[in-house]
């Protein structure tokens, strides 16, 4: 089990992954992760992980933001989270839990990308969970 989170907000272009610079907790071994980077690495195959995504996020100008959990490359879509912005700088808090199958060839990898087309802000502390559950 991995949870990571980052101290400052960061400002996300469309397509760009989130970063974090802090790991909450790490226990085991069934995920890899360089602080600093945005990707979580998944070691095991044929395996189950519970992955959680919560964050304040808003747009940089009015209009909506919009973030999702990415696995290996494709957003999972029960992931997209979205927050309107009415004023420039207002955040909104966003959530959303999912499960992810790993394949019998690798394991994969977990990233947290600005899915929308309006440039974001991810305020500072955002939590992503990561549990291998079988």
């Amino acid at each position: 089990m991995i949870v990571l989170s980052n101290s400052v907000a960061q400002t996300l272009a469309p397509g760009q992954s989130a970063t974090f610079d802090t790991i909450v907790s790490h226990t085991g071994n069934a995920e890899c992760f360089r602080p600093n980077s945005g990707v979580v690495r998944l070691r095991c195959r044929n395996a189950i992980y519970n992955v959680h995504c919560g964050a304040n996020i808003g747009a940089t100008a009015p209009g909506a933001a919009q973030i999702a959990v990415v696995f290996d490359g494709a957003p999972l879509l029960e992931t997209t989270m979205i927050s309107q912005t009415t004023t420039a700088g207002d955040l909104n808090s966003v959530n959303r839990v999912t499960s992810v199958n790993t394949c019998c060839c690798n394991g994969g990898a977990i990233t947290v990308i600005n899915t929308g087309t309006t440039e974001i802000t991810i305020g500072a502390n955002p939590l992503l969970y990561i549990g291998r559950v079988a």
